[in-house]
């Protein structure tokens, strides 16, 4: 506990009778009472220090009270009470757990930062910032983490850090950024939580009080970025550090249980990688004499407990004892049992007990460990005070080890994790950040749908996986919904709902968020949503769709949702007005696609590679689509009939519209039905409910960026010219992010031809423009565009997905231009040859441009289909036409 100073020295503040009686003269004076009251709180601010004695920290708070009832007679005076005071009540919450205390603390250091004039600002910064920072550790309020990082920043501004005092202020920032990436991944919290620590002890001696604390922070740092990147170099120095840390500790030092836990994890990973058993049986001595020095009512007990558990977990792994099991299980009750009811680690103790039963289940098959697995997995989701990121982790496995066992909580469990995903989403700041989450948990809706199918609901089936596809693309067309019904019947609330919405889609796509800002809006716009709900007629507003509204997708064309488990494959066909029919896809296996991506992606890098192409061809006939042209064929759909895919995860790869037996005398898909895709069923109800009628005047833009590896842009632009003479044209100098959206915005249609980057982080794919300006996903995404209609994308991959991330988002290009508007868009697989550039044009351009009065872009998937089978007939090698696709109406 810490304080500010006084008017006497240290020496005579040991004196407390002395003091006492020169407050008993001031009170009969009436002079100099309230800093009478200081000096004697400070005088058993002191003492508690040695003595540790409850009664001499009462005291403190009561004199301190009792000075500023007394009337400060300056403000710097009250500024010295109220600081002083909230750490007094402050050290005595660390010891009470009362949250009178705390509330009570973080109220007099707020008055003390308003007061005008204060000596040191940045004192009563960091003294507020630290009294926040520990109720976030109790209450898990995202705001009090995020003032409390804004005010040490503040304080550091004003009083840069040197070896006297910096320390305290820098520790407690970098703790805060890394518990801010626990809670929402961002790797540049991480990073600078990093650099801070290290800063902290560049300035401390070896014998500097705090060298401990900033010693055992930059270790755990340093282990969650082995965590992210499995370099083994940062835990190689978080174990060094953390050793450091333990040597300058004595036995009884308070912080010793800590930082034997930290370093036990730290080799416990470290046994993990490299497999030393000697780092497994170091970090047990090191998680018992944790537990020894961690009483029952230790604030560190119940992760002492659970952690030598969870390395007795690995004992039994390693040894198949189940006495090491059994004590596991025992440990693990008791820090569940240690851990009180509302804390924000209950989940994680109730996931780990989850996990031991059903690991028991494996090694014994009792009935009851799974049950017992399962109704932890339960409470550990439902358990409303952890962290989003827990609970959900926890449904999830409920919702897998359910399905895998045939118990019926499986689908409620997928139905909850599905909606925790959806609400931490919502938390975080950014699309880039919402979409590192989503990739850790691809395969949810999958999933999620597969154990629908095997209930026989395969109307929920389909509702789920809508609710899971695209959902970063769903979340921010929720924020650009139109509110003009709800503006008739409540124009004020509408109004605020949609300023609100606006601020969110902003934030979503911007690469700086306040995350404070976010969280009060977020929480501002669900509270907004549940009074337009109340409105008559509106029970429904921004609802997940339902099946019935989903159906109505087919109206134009039967739509194929391909479905891809673990678990089973199957294809749902909807048609209209009647059930969706589910064709069962007994080949088609997560690990069949995958090795058909890994085999078309090495063939269309590589030359004479047909071979391999009609191969992975037939493969994707034989497994998927044949069944389902059966089906269609049973259900009398015509051919050269419209027709949707909306597949997913490896098969968003995969060229579906072009699979075929390729045997003389047998039709392929291309000569059967005209094929297109969709990322979403309601992205395409959209489209369609936006498509003019046909017309005769039309904005053609063409964008041409030649270089000399794609001379024949300009020829390309030239083709497209002669069917439409009146289209603009730009290229050189004009082709800048600037003139392109400004242009795109006055404009119907617009045909890309430039140079297209797939970029290991989806949003930043990008169209190559003048001077290697990057027109980048995230741009087009930020784009609205009220007139678009039709985009051609000639350029490399434009539709490609991205395999190892996210593929069921559809974070390319030619997603981002239908997000941004555009009903109908030709893209691209992988890279394109330069010479289809103008072939595919001529032959594209002339079936849509054969009536010299309208155009109607609904021609568009047939027009395409035609072209690609000129270019097959002209001989041109299959990788390169069956590279461009069409998305959309």
């Amino acid at each position: 506990m810490g304080a500010q100073g006084s008017t006497m020295g240290p020496k005579h503040l040991s004196n407390v009778k002395k003091l006492e009686n020169k407050l008993n003269k001031a009170l009969l004076k009436g002079k100099q009472i309230s800093e009478c009251y200081v000096n004697l709180g400070l005088a058993y601010h002191f003492r508690y220090r040695s003595s540790h004695q409850q009664e001499d920290l009462d005291n403190v708070v009561v004199y301190y009270m009792k000075g500023l009832e007394a009337g400060p007679a300056s403000t710097y005076l009250l500024e010295v009470l109220l600081n002083n005071l909230g750490i007094a009540l402050q050290t005595r919450f660390e010891l009470l757990r009362d949250m009178q205390d705390l509330e009570k603390a973080i109220a007099y250091h707020d008055h003390a930062l308003e007061l005008p004039g204060q000596s040191n600002k940045s004192m009563s910064l960091g003294n507020l910032a630290s009294a926040l920072q520990i109720r976030y550790g109790e209450l898990r309020t995202m705001e009090d983490l995020e003032r409390a990082i804004i005010y040490q920043e503040q304080a550091l501004e004003l009083h840069p850090p040197d070896e006297h005092d910096g320390s305290r202020l820098l520790n407690n920032l970098a703790t805060a950024l890394e518990t801010r990436y626990w809670q929402l991944g961002e790797k540049k919290d991480l990073d600078k939580a990093i650099v801070i620590f290290e800063q902290a002890l560049g300035l401390q001696t070896l014998g500097h009080p705090m060298r401990s604390s900033s010693l055992t922070g930059l270790a755990n740092v340093l282990q969650a970025r082995y965590d992210q990147l499995e370099e083994v170099e940062n835990l190689e120095k978080s174990i060094i550090y953390l050793g450091q840390a333990l040597n300058l500790c004595s036995p009884s030092h308070p912080d010793r249980s800590k930082i034997l836990n930290n370093l036990a994890n730290s080799l416990q990973k470290r046994y993990h990688k490299l497999g030393g058993i000697e780092d497994l049986e170091v970090a047990i001595t090191c998680y018992e004499e944790a537990l020894t020095l961690s009483p029952y009512s230790h604030p560190n007990r119940s992760n002492s407990l659970n952690n030598l558990a969870l390395v007795l977990q690995i004992k039994y792994k390693q040894l198949m004892e189940i006495q090491y099991l059994e004590k596991a299980i025992t440990l693990h009750e008791q820090a569940l049992d240690s851990c009180p009811p509302n804390s924000p680690e209950r989940s994680m103790f109730l996931y780990n007990l989850g996990w031991i039963f059903y690991t028991k289940y494996i090694a014994l098959g009792k009935t009851e460990d799974l049950e017992q697995s399962l109704t932890y997995y339960k409470q550990a989701a439902f358990s409303i005070n952890s962290s989003l990121l827990h609970r959900f982790i926890a449904a999830k496995q409920w919702a897998h080890i359910s399905q895998w066992y045939n118990i019926s909580s499986a689908l409620p469990a997928y139905t909850l994790a599905l909606d925790l995903q959806q609400q931490h989403l919502a938390l975080l700041p950014s699309l880039v950040s919402q979409q590192g989450l989503i990739e850790k948990s691809s395969q949810l809706s999958v999933d999620a749908a597969a154990c629908a199918l095997s209930t026989s609901t395969p109307e929920v089936a389909v509702e789920l996986l809508e609710q899971g596809r695209s959902i970063l693309w769903s979340k921010i067309q929720g924020y650009r919904k139109h509110f003009d019904e709800i503006l008739e019947v409540a124009p004020h609330l509408a109004q605020e709902f949609q300023n609100i919405s606006h601020q969110l889609e902003h934030n979503a796509v911007s690469p700086d968020v306040n995350i404070i800002h976010q969280h009060a809006l977020y929480e501002k716009w669900e509270r907004l949503l549940v009074e337009i709900r109340k409105l008559d007629g509106f029970s429904d507003f921004l609802k997940a769709a339902p099946f019935h509204f989903l159906q109505s997708v087919s109206t134009e064309g039967p739509v194929i949702m391909v479905n891809i488990s673990l678990f089973r494959s199957d294809a749902i066909v909807l048609v209209p007005h009647r059930p969706p029919v589910v064709v069962p896809l007994y080949e088609a296996t997560p690990q069949l696609l995958k090795n058909l991506v890994d085999q078309i992606s090495m063939a269309t890098m590589s030359p004479n590679s047909s071979t391999t192409i009609y191969h992975v061809l037939q493969h994707i006939w034989s497994a998927i689509v044949g069944p389902v042209i059966k089906q269609l064929t049973q259900q009398n759909i015509a051919e050269k009939t419209h027709i949707w895919w909306c597949p997913t995860s490896y098969l968003c790869a995969l060229p579906i519209h072009a699979a075929g037996p390729y045997k003389k005398g047998l039709k392929n898909l291309p000569d059967l039905y005209i094929s297109s895709y969709t990322p979403t069923l309601l992205s395409l109800i959209r489209a369609r409910s936006k498509i003019p009628k046909p017309q005769s005047a039309l904005g053609f833009l063409l964008i041409g960026q030649p270089d000399d590896t794609i001379p024949h842009v300009f020829e390309e632009i030239k083709v497209i010219k002669n069917f439409k003479k009146h289209s603009i044209s730009y290229s050189g100098q004009d082709v800048n992010i600037g003139r392109v959206l400004e242009a795109l915005q006055s404009h119907s249609w617009v045909h890309f031809a430039c140079h297209g980057h797939l970029d290991i982080q989806p949003f930043k794919s990008w169209f190559q423009l003048y001077n290697n300006e990057h027109l980048t996903v995230l741009d087009l995404a930020m784009a609205k565009l009220p007139n678009a209609e039709f985009a051609f994308l000639s350029a490399c991959h434009s539709a490609a997905s991205s395999i190892h991330g996210t593929p069921d988002e559809s974070i390319h290009l030619a997603g981002a231009l239908q997000f941004s508007g555009f009903n109908s868009v030709i893209g691209t697989l992988w890279a394109m040859i330069d010479d289809d550039g103008p072939a595919i044009a001529i032959a594209f351009y002339r079936h849509m441009f054969y009536n010299a009065d309208t155009v109607n872009i609904r021609d568009a998937a047939m027009a395409l289909n035609i072209a690609t089978r000129e270019l097959r007939k002209q001989k041109v090698p299959v990788d390169r036409w069956i590279n461009f696709i069409h998305i959309g109406a």
